[in-house]
């Protein structure tokens, strides 16, 4: 069978949508690595695993429903505890010597979704079910995740291909900020926990959640620039544990370690 010009140029556009921006994801990963905001997430993300998992179990009758609601709350209170926010504000001499406060971080919610921005770019919240961050389906969220998904994207053949894909509606703008997403999960049994930043697709086709995203684990950040010479970061878990790890489910190690497929 021949296959028509049209159908084998449709069929390039979706290929290359599939390929994420290098230079947008590098400069991303780098504005924030040095600033220590990636590190800040990720400290932020690993307390709220030791809260809830240390307060909740399925044994005592908590569902993944409790699981769920419960770390979005907890995490967006940490966040504001790491980067000294609304309550959390305190004088310097009231820090624990743990890490150098980061200055410029606020707090920038978009239509009632918490947010935090630093810089140009806007952090919102989004929970998966471990193990499925590739599976997020942005076309069936609220009308500001889709909107985020929607912002406009430079490398995005879609925007000069009409794929039947519906773009219209009264969805909520999204103002100059890039908006990104902290995608976040944890397992209790065995304790693991998933955190990742990207910038999410609008994924109405069934392709690819993401046009790339960032594994946030320990061993792609390193060193936290925060902390210079102070102290190093106490472990998650203490000696009085039974053998209790938290591990990083992603894999490999820089941000080319997890992308867009």
């Amino acid at each position: 069978m021949v296959l028509g010009h049209d159908f084998i140029f449709a069929r390039r556009m979706l290929r290359w949508a599939r390929v994420p921006c290098v230079a947008e994801r590098q400069e991303i990963w780098e504005a924030l690595l040095e600033s220590g905001f990636l590190h800040a997430l990720s400290d932020a993300h690993e307390a709220t695993t030791r809260i809830v998992f240390g307060a909740l179990s399925r044994s005592a009758g908590f569902k993944e429903r409790s699981f769920g609601y419960t770390s979005f709350d907890v995490l967006e209170s940490q966040l504001d505890r790491v980067f000294e926010l609304g309550s959390f504000a305190s004088a310097p001499a009231e820090r624990e010597p743990v890490s150098a406060p980061l200055a410029g971080v606020t707090r920038d919610n978009l239509n009632g979704s918490a947010g935090w921005r630093y810089g140009r770019y806007r952090i919102l919240l989004k929970r998966h079910d471990f193990g499925a961050v590739d599976a997020i389906r942005w076309d069936q969220l609220s009308s500001t995740k889709q909107a985020v998904a929607k912002q406009e994207y430079g490398e995005d053949p879609q925007l000069s291909l009409d794929l039947g894909i519906e773009r219209g509606g009264p969805l909520p703008d999204v103002p100059a900020p890039l908006t990104l997403v902290l995608a976040h999960s944890a397992t209790e049994a065995p304790l693991e926990m998933e955190l990742f930043l990207g910038r999410p697709r609008f994924n109405a086709d069934r392709g690819s959640a993401w046009w790339w995203r960032l594994p946030l684990t320990r061993d792609a950040l390193g060193p936290d620039p925060r902390r210079g010479n102070l102290e190093p970061t106490a472990p998650l878990w203490g000696d009085d544990e039974d053998d209790v790890a938290l591990r990083p489910r992603a894999r490999g190690r820089g941000m080319d370690a997890e992308t867009a497929k």
